[in-house]
């Protein structure tokens, strides 16, 4: 699990902001980043609990927050909202993020729960909690890229290199802009023709000095039942300016490089 402490920033340090209020340790507002007022919370947190006091965020820490936030159909709440946005992003449709743990989200846990080899009970405790949040990096890393509908294995290079686990980040943020497609598109199913690439596979297909596929953030794709040009006037629109989109003759590429791009 990603280790996260001051100076840290991103929807997980929001997590742990929002479990750490709900559980009654004032850290101030959720903001995504790991200011004093969120170490001192996570101190007071930690030696309530009996764990190591060091202000730092890594796996006992997790567990017992996980454990302690506990939601199911009937919750509400800013942390019943990031669940939902969690679970959108990953391709598993709660619906709209409303704060409101209703039938939709129930559903949407059960699947998640499903496809994570979990007791499906529609509950969100520790394991689920981990099973969303993701996990299997490295200790301090990014956790390992999943969704509803994508695999890590299918971002590998066609030269059998897996995704390198610094490229997680970049993979994951790529797996949620699928999944976003792959709604925008009936749910057809998506085909990655061209994931992560090394530079000396880059260099063998003449790939860009700079391509986004060496960093695991590109993908070129195929959308069954879609035309390459159909497809691209969709990514057009929906990646607006989050990242690059190319139209080719048979397929289309997307990445999640932060500014828009379009060829």
């Amino acid at each position: 699990m990603q280790i996260v402490k001051n100076g840290s920033k991103g929807d997980l340090v929001k997590l742990v902001q929002l479990m750490l209020n709900e559980n009654g340790y004032n850290c101030g507002t959720a903001d995504g980043i790991f200011g004093t007022n969120t170490e001192k919370a996570v101190e007071k947190y930690q030696r309530a609990k009996g764990l190591s006091v060091d202000g730092i965020v890594g796996n006992n820490t997790y567990a017992k927050l996980f454990a302690d936030s506990l939601l199911k159909n009937g919750s509400r709440g800013e942390l019943v909202k990031q669940c939902q946005t969690m679970l959108n992003q990953k391709g598993y449709s709660a619906g709209s993020a409303d704060g409101i743990f209703g039938s939709n989200t129930e559903k949407a846990v059960k699947a998640l729960q499903s496809a994570s080899g979990l007791t499906a009970d529609g509950k969100v405790g520790k394991n689920t909690w981990t099973a969303l949040v993701g996990t299997g990096g490295a200790s301090g890393s990014a956790p390992v890229p999943t969704s509803a509908h994508f695999k890590l294995s299918e971002f590998k290079c066609k030269d059998g290199t897996a995704v390198p686990a610094k490229y997680y980040a970049n993979c994951q943020k790529l797996m949620n802009l699928l999944e976003e497609i792959r709604a925008a598109c009936g749910n057809r199913a998506i085909t990655v023709t061209s994931g992560y690439r090394t530079e000396s596979y880059n260099k063998k297909v003449d790939g860009a000095k700079q391509s986004q596929h060496l960093y695991a953030a590109a993908a070129d794709i195929k959308v069954s039942g879609k035309s390459a040009s159909e497809v691209y006037k969709l990514c057009d629109r929906l990646v607006g300016s989050r990242g690059g989109v190319g139209k080719y003759s048979t397929f289309t590429h997307v990445d999640v490089r932060g500014h828009k791009a379009r060829w």
